[in-house]
C-alpha cells in the first residue's frame, strides 16, 4: 500500500476482523445506548471509501456541537487517517494534518486513553511520507513514543497494532537510525502470541526471520497465510506478498 518505511502504519490493522467486529457491535447495540453506533458502522477500515466518507460526515457533524468529546475526536483521527489514505496525491497531506490535530485534542483530553495516542502515530506516518523522506525520518521518535505509549497503556489495541509498527520500524530502519532485526523479531513475536490472527503481523515476523537467516521459521508463517482463506483487498494483498516472498527462501 505504501513504499516507505511507513508503511508500517498503514498494516497495522487486521481488517477483516477488526471490520467485522465493529459490524457486529452495531448490530447489537441499540442506538440509544451507543451514540457512536452509525460512523462505527459505516467505517470500513479502508475497505470501502465511500463508506469510510459517510462515517466521516456523521463524525464531523457529531464534533460540530461536541467538539471536546473524546470519542468523537478519535474517531476523527482514525477515519481522516484512512480517507487521507485513500486520497489522491494532492490531497493526502491536509487530511493528516486534520488527523494529526483532532488525535492532539483528544490525547489533551485523555492523556491516559489509548486511542489517541494510536491514531496519532498513524496519522505521523502518513504525513511524513506525504512530506518526503527527510521528514519521515525525524518523526521516527514522535511515532515511536506514541506507540510505546500504547504498548504501555493496552496493548492489545488494534489487533496488537503497536507491536506491528514498533516491530516494523526496527526491522526496516538502519542501525543508525535506531533499527534492531533481534528487537524487531521480539516484538513482533510478542505480538503474535497477543494476536494470533494478525496476517500482518506473522507477514512482517516471516520477513524479519528471512533476514535473520531463520529460513524455515520464515517458510513456516509464508505457508499458513497463504494457506488461509481470505475475505477482503487487505488479506489479499497480505497473502499475495506472501507467495512472492516464499519463493525467495
Amino acid at each position: 500500500m505504501k513504499s516507505c518505511i511507513y508503511s508500517i502504519i498503514v498494516v497495522c490493522f487486521v481488517v477483516s476482523s477488526v471490520f467485522a467486529q465493529s459490524k457486529a457491535i452495531a448490530a447489537t447495540v441499540p442506538a440509544s445506548a451507543n451514540p457512536f453506533q452509525e460512523a462505527d458502522y459505516l467505517f470500513t477500515f479502508g475497505e470501502d471509501t465511500e463508506r469510510d466518507k459517510q462515517s466521516l460526515a456523521v463524525v464531523e457533524r457529531a464534533l460540530a456541537s461536541s467538539g471536546k468529546d473524546y470519542q468523537w475526536l478519535w474517531r476523527a483521527a482514525r477515519v481522516y487517517y484512512y480517507v487521507g489514505d485513500a486520497a489522491g496525491k494532492t490531497e493526502k497531506l491536509s487530511w493528516f494534518e486534520k488527523g494529526m490535530g483532532v488525535a492532539q485534542r483528544a490525547i489533551a483530553e485523555q492523556p491516559n486513553a489509548v486511542e489517541g495516542h494510536f491514531w496519532l502515530a498513524a496519522n505521523y506516518g502518513g504525513y511524513s511520507e506525504q512530506k518526503g523522506a527527510f521528514k519521515a525520518l525525524t518523526m521516527v521518535k514522535k511515532i515511536r513514543a506514541e506507540m510505546e505509549t500504547v504498548l504501555r497503556l493496552n496493548d492489545h489495541y488494534q489487533n496488537a497494532g503497536a507491536y506491528l509498527a514498533l516491530g516494523e520500524m526496527d526491522r526496516q530502519l538502519p542501525r543508525l537510525l535506531g533499527g534492531n532485526l533481534n528487537r524487531a523479531i521480539q516484538r513482533l513475536e510478542q505480538g503474535v502470541k497477543i494476536a494470533p490472527d494478525n496476517r500482518e503481523m506473522k507477514l512482517a515476523l516471516a520477513q524479519a526471520y528471512q533476514e535473520a537467516g531463520r529460513k524455515e521459521d520464515a517458510r513456516r508463517y509464508y505457508q499458513e497465510i497463504i494457506q488461509k482463506q481470505v475475505r477482503t483487498r487487505a488479506e489479499r494483498d497480505v497473502q499475495e506478498k506472501a507467495k512472492r516472498l516464499i519463493g525467495k527462501l
